[in-house]
């Protein structure tokens, strides 16, 4: 990397800095039930806070832009000056060093992966839509965006992601092909040093277990993953699967696929975090990681609340729960329905606490009806109040609904499910069964009738994973409840969440356009969206139970075990910690070779996909278009010095294929880009289809009324005519139409490969 990327690379980081520390007296204030008071978070609650602001802002007539995003930083600093004045900032600064040294070093790591592997490219991916919602709120003034791939229209994709990294843009000054590697690596940053944080709090501060956590959350890959290594080494009658090429034992490693663990279960998509940041695309639920952790520490902070409601943070809870609306719609019901869950727990724990009632049915009715009411009254002002916070954007949304169908065939098969989550399963079976076993001394009928009717269940439903995670609601429900420490209540509470997830879409789906025009994909989406959230949630509890299990303390005394006639069984006693022993030291070993397992996939899928660490480094995404489509490149730059959001007709976009590079690297609008995704969007509007068959006549017909009827119908400003269009539509040449009519189109740049049109009009 040069100097400058150096250069660049240091002003965003200081940035993130600036925005971290302007939030710190108030997240320390929010997380006051926390251990080291929420300062693994002040960053993302301060881009909430930001990006909020520069929203609000914009929506009151204010042009988006450097000095709405900087005044928004201020507000922030005004409201952490403000409580740090009546609440002062109490926070631990070895705690906060030893934190800033965990981001700094995440995010360089990531930095450097990122410059092995920076392209912003068509296939494999979605950088160019990412790059091109960027570079449109970059070009805006106001909100909503205009859909830079369907111009005239507003953004119907959720892009207050993209509102985050263009505000980091704006403040760092950062060219934003670069700006995007580092939005990247700021959010594999965010989300590791989230998750240590929230790691410390449900392992008593235990910093080792808490990076062990992270590495669950963050770094982990699947079982696939390792599955997949000791195909690639021992199995070569199976390479074929993960396209393995041939060679000897290095060249097939240092060629390690890391796609073919994201689509685990057939039909579907399993993007897990550290598959997501080294895809890099820097899309919405990448995006949302951090903030599901911010809400998660939230959450957990609402959990070990006393008797009272804490207002404070219902707002904040309030803000973030109505940001993931716009930030990544799917979350949005999941974690309303997790806040319900919590402010329940804590309520049904408070109040046995003080009818000091045991028995799991007495907890649950000891909550009196008048706090009932209460509690209802309050979950669901938070859920209202999180629509009102974000009403421009509800109101100018798109009025396409996307209903919700029951899934009637291609339910996920268990060995496709441990695939996915097998080295999970087994902290948290084991955590669960055997803490059940402690609560409730089940016996063995009991437990082979639960066995059977999971079974059954499975077998009449074609759920085979209810086998599995039937056990686990049961489980987790009962001990929830049993439960009075706030964070071994809300380790059962992310282990039910994880599992009511797999259930609901074994159950259902949502249904949208891949579902309609291909059958078999009717969980694509939904699989891949909810999965990500499940990930989430079953590595913090994962990570947490294997620390449980590490530190299960020894057998107890023989008085509490076994007192035969007064005389202690010494015999007895010593096979039982014998066993015991045995126990723990095979508990050890089964956990370090799955903790192996699961980094298997990002040591070896990190080193493939940065292109083995050779090649001169560089973060400036657009690179490769200048070495290998230089004129291509010449002319894009040309077209980014223009001021406003004229639109450019470009051909109509193909899904991962070389095409509307002109409005990913420029942020200007053209009549219709990747029309598959448009339509999923839009639910199939007839609006793509008819953009679909009049773009290409502009370049086809050899009537210039016509063509200048299409280029009014959309307020077409310039045509360009590259090396995508010439192949596309080879047996028509554009270029003559607008050379023998100058009068309607003035060429203002050409170049070798390029020619650029202005659409001439008459004044008046």
């Amino acid at each position: 990397m040069t100097f400058m990327e150096w250069f660049e690379i240091i002003k965003w980081w200081l940035v993130l800095e600036l925005i971290g520390f302007a939030a710190l007296p108030l997240t320390a204030w929010i997380f006051g039930n926390l251990k080291d008071n929420g300062i693994a978070l002040t960053k993302i609650m301060g881009l909430l806070f930001v990006t909020y602001f520069s929203w609000v802002l914009t929506h009151m007539g204010y042009n988006y832009g450097t000095v709405i995003v900087g005044l928004s930083v201020l507000m922030v600093l005004a409201i952490s000056l403000v409580i740090f004045s009546f609440k002062g900032c109490p926070f631990d600064l070895k705690a906060l060093v030893r934190t800033e040294v965990l981001f700094t070093l995440a995010f360089l790591v990531f930095v450097i992966i990122r410059a092995y592997s920076p392209d912003i490219y068509w296939t494999g991916g979605e950088k160019l839509m990412d790059m091109s919602f960027v570079n449109m709120i970059l070009r805006s003034t106001s909100f909503p965006p205009v859909d830079p791939w369907l111009s005239g229209e507003p953004m119907q994709y959720y892009y207050f992601g993209y509102l985050v990294a263009a505000n980091l843009i704006k403040l760092s000054n950062v060219l934003p092909s670069i700006g995007f590697n580092l939005g990247v690596a700021t959010m594999f940053a965010l989300s590791a040093t989230a998750a240590y944080g929230i790691g410390k709090d449900l392992v008593s501060n235990n910093r080792a277990f808490a990076l062990i956590i992270m590495a669950f959350v963050v770094i982990f890959g699947n079982p696939a993953g390792f599955i997949q290594l000791l195909v690639t080494l021992f199995v070569p009658k199976y390479h074929g699967l993960f396209n393995v090429p041939p060679g000897d034992v290095l060249a097939r490693l240092s060629s390690y696929n890391y796609w073919p663990t994201s689509r685990v279960i057939p039909n579907t998509i399993n993007e897990f975090p550290y598959f997501s940041f080294i895809q890099a695309d820097l899309h919405a639920h990448m995006i949302a990681i951090a903030f599901q952790l911010l809400m998660i520490a939230l959450l957990l902070n609402l959990l070990r609340g006393g008797k009272e409601y804490n207002i404070p943070l219902l707002a904040v809870i309030t803000l973030l729960l109505g940001f993931m609306f716009p930030l990544n719609s799917w979350d949005y019901p999941t974690y309303a329905i997790f806040f319900v869950m919590v402010l329940a727990a804590w309520r049904i724990r408070v109040s046995a606490k003080v009818s000091k009632n045991q028995g799991f049915t007495g907890r649950i009715f000891s909550v009196h009806p008048v706090e009932l009411a209460k509690l209802a009254a309050v979950g669901a002002a938070v859920i209202i109040s999180s629509i009102l916070l974000y009403l421009p954007y509800h109101l100018l949304a798109s009025n396409v609904s996307h209903s919700l169908r029951l899934v009637t065939y291609g339910q996920t098969g268990i060995i496709f499910y441990l695939g996915v989550f097998g080295i999970m399963l087994f902290f948290l079976l084991v955590y669960s069964i055997l803490n059940f076993y402690d609560h409730y001394y089940p016996d063995m009928k009991m437990i082979l009738a639960g066995l059977v009717i999971a079974i059954v269940a499975a077998y009449l439903t074609h759920i085979e994973i209810l086998v599995i995670i039937l056990p686990l609601i049961v489980m987790s429900m009962y001990l929830l409840v049993k439960e009075e420490d706030p964070s071994i209540q809300f380790i059962y509470l992310l282990i039910l969440l994880g599992a009511l997830l797999s259930l609901f879409c074994e159950l259902f789906y949502i249904q949208d356009s891949f579902g309609i025009t291909s059958p078999q994909y009717i969980r694509f989406n939904t699989v891949f969206k909810v999965y990500v959230q499940h990930w989430i949630v079953w590595a913090l509890s994962a990570g947490a139970a294997f620390y449980h299990l590490w530190n299960r303390g020894e057998i107890e005394d023989i008085e509490d075990v076994k007192d035969m006639g007064g005389m202690k069984d010494t015999g007895n006693m010593g096979n039982m910690k014998d066993m015991a022993n045995v126990t723990k030291k095979g508990f050890a070993i089964i956990s370090i070779i799955l903790v192996l397992a699961a980094m298997s996939y990002p040591v070896f899928a990190t080193y493939s996909r940065s292109g083995n660490f050779k090649g001169n480094p560089t973060l400036d995404g657009a690179a490769y278009l200048e070495q290998q489509y230089q004129n291509e490149y010449n002319a894009i730059m040309w077209l980014d010095n223009l001021n406003g959001t004229p639109v450019v007709l470009q051909s109509p976009g193909q899904a991962y294929k070389l095409n509307t590079h002109v409005t990913a690297f420029t942020g200007l609008p053209t009549v219709l880009g990747w029309a598959g995704h448009e339509k999923n969007w839009r639910n199939g509007a007839d609006i793509v289809n008819e953009r679909w068959y009049e773009v290409p006549r502009v370049y086809t017909s050899s009537d210039v009324d016509t063509v200048n009827g299409i280029l009014d119908k959309y307020n077409v400003e310039y045509i360009y005519v590259g090396g995508v269009e010439v192949e596309r539509y080879g047996g028509h040449d554009a270029r003559k139409l607008f050379m023998n009519n100058q009068d309607r189109f003035r060429l203002v740049y050409f170049n070798p490969n390029v020619h650029i049109y202005q659409v001439v009009r008459p004044v008046g």
